[in-house]
This record gives structure tokens, C-alpha cells and sequence, in this order.
């Protein structure tokens, strides 16, 4: 039995990419930045849905930093993490059910979290575009309606890129599919990719995200990222490496370690880890994709 990612909160993290013609984002199934919880991507937390970090839709231009700060004042890195409390929601993103000249947006409700875990309410302060470069301030942003600002980890303020909220099972827009990041705080339009030959836009790596593979920013601490190290969200490690549980020598709940090739050989993994079916029930596209881990 193949070793399973840890839950993640996805804040795509879904980081986030964009332009309609790079179509796309907490270690697997939700925050990125964000996490797969029902869902900073844009950093991403597993498992629910991970773009806060999404992460993430085809790239826009230039890549999308932190700008130093976090609506939480966290310290953390993740794109897509689930809040322990749940999620709560004042509108809802894919439907913009807010009054006139306001917009549903996700924001940072609980202190020190860096990934968004609620929505709320707030005027419309800008008209970016899908895909354009933007700017994220606390609780809020200068996309336009129906878009989110996704930076390195959704709860993290500075510059980022305009990606498109959605619902899930509904079809997007500019492209991709409807993830569900952060226990649903955060449901962002992915473009998904393949992980063995990294196909997404520049300044976009393919993470691991629910039981697919999606377009994100990466969004590793500085000096971090790399195989072996710790992680938290599917976009805390660097390109070509997924955020997971039961690696050789991990000694923390996920660290980063090699996507593979089932049918490579087997020196692309150091024992004991092995190459390791990394879907339950992957689509055919991705039958081949694996990761290094330890058998179970």
C-alpha cells in the first residue's frame, strides 16, 4: 500500500498561474500555499484541497513573491493548509453572492495562519484581469470580481496573479478545473500538468494536489525545498519534488521528496525509499507517475 500524503490545508496555493493560453493551486489535496482541505497555488496544504498556494492557473507575468508579509503574521510557508476549526463562510467566491460594487473574496481569518480559511465581503478595489499581475493587501485585492490575487502562499500580501474562483463539478472559464482548496475557503480554477515532464507556464512547478496533479508557484522557505527537506504544503517544495509521509529519514509529518517513474529505473530512488504509485486511481495520463517513499 502506497504511503499517503498528509492532509494539507491547499492555500494556492494554490500559487497561481495565468493567461488563458497556459492554462493551469497542501501536499495533495487542498491548500495552495493553499491546501487541498476542500480545497495559499497557489503554499498548499494536502488532502481537502493546496493553492494557498495554488495555487494556481496557467502563470501570468512574472512570478508572484510574498511581498514580506502575511494576513496571519505567520511565519510558515504554505499554500494550501486547513484551518483545525473549519472553515467560515460569509459568501460564496464561485457564486459572488455579495451586494452591489462588492465581491467575495478569501481572506485570513484566524491569527498567524498564512493561508486564507474564510471569505468575506469587501468593495471592489481594482479590475485586473485573469492572469494579470496584481497586488494583495490585507483582505483584499485589486482583481477584479470573481478573481483572486494567489501570491507564493494565499495567505501572504504583496504581488501576485489574478486567478479565477469557481465551483466545484462547474467548468472554468479561462481553462483548468475547479479545486476546492482550504475546506472550500478557497476554490480556484488549476490548470493540471505532468509532474515527470513539468509542463506547466515558467516560474510554475507541478504539485501534487487532491488526486490530481496542478500548476502552482512554488513557495519553499528560502534555502528550503529540497529532497528530504520538511514541508507543509504542496507547494513547500521545489519543482519536481512532492510534499509526502513515509519518506527514508523524514523525522517531521511530510518532507519533500522526487516524483519518479513507475517504469524508470530504480536508481532514481535511494534506498529504501521506492518508486510508489503516487495516485490511488490516476487518470491515464498520469499512470506513470510515482513518488519515493518507502513501501507499506
Amino acid at each position: 500500500m502506497r504511503p499517503r500524503l498528509p492532509r494539507i490545508v491547499l492555500s494556492l496555493a494554490l500559487c497561481g498561474c495565468a493567461g488563458k493560453s497556459a492554462e493551469e493551486p497542501n501536499p495533495a489535496n487542498g491548500e495552495t500555499g493553499e491546501s487541498s482541505g476542500g480545497g495559499d497555488a497557489v503554499h498548499t496544504d494536502s488532502d481537502g484541497g493546496g493553492h494557498d498556494g495554488p495555487a494556481t492557473t496557467g502563470p501570468g507575468p512574472g512570478s508572484a513573491t510574498s511581498g514580506g508579509g502575511s494576513e496571519g503574521e505567520g511565519d510558515t510557508q504554505m499554500f494550501l493548509v486547513q484551518p483545525d476549526g473549519g472553515v467560515v463562510e460569509m459568501c460564496d467566491p464561485g457564486e459572488q453572492d455579495c451586494p452591489k460594487g462588492q465581491k467575495c473574496t478569501s481572506f485570513v481569518s484566524t491569527p498567524g495562519n498564512d493561508t486564507v480559511d474564510a471569505t468575506h465581503c469587501v468593495d471592489v478595489m481594482g479590475d485586473r484581469a485573469f492572469g494579470e499581475a496584481c497586488e494583495r493587501i490585507e483582505g483584499n485585492d485589486d482583481c477584479g470580481t470573481g478573481l483572486f490575487c494567489m501570491t507564493d502562499v494565499s495567505g501572504h500580501l504583496g504581488e501576485g496573479v489574478c486567478l479565477e474562483f469557481c465551483t466545484v463539478n462547474q467548468p472554468c472559464e479561462f481553462g483548468g478545473e475547479c479545486f476546492a482548496f482550504n475546506d472550500g475557503a478557497l476554490p480556484l480554477c488549476q490548470q493540471l500538468c505532468d509532474p515527470l515532464i513539468q509542463d506547466c507556464p515558467p516560474t510554475q512547478g507541478c504539485y501534487q494536489a487532491f488526486d490530481s496533479f496542478v500548476c502552482a508557484m512554488p513557495g519553499p522557505p528560502a534555502g528550503g525545498g529540497n529532497d528530504g527537506d520538511a514541508c507543509g504544503t504542496i507547494q513547500g517544495c521545489n519543482p519536481g519534488l512532492v510534499c509526502a509521509a513515509g519518506t527514508d529519514g523524514c523525522t517531521e509529518p511530510s518532507c519533500c521528496t522526487p516524483v519518479c517513474d513507475l517504469s524508470g529505473p530504480a536508481t532514481q530512488c535511494t534506498a529504501p525509499d521506492e518508486c510508489i504509485q503516487a495516485l490511488e486511481d490516476p487518470p491515464p495520463m498520469l499512470s506513470q507517475v510515482g513518488i519515493c517513499a518507502v513501501p507499506q
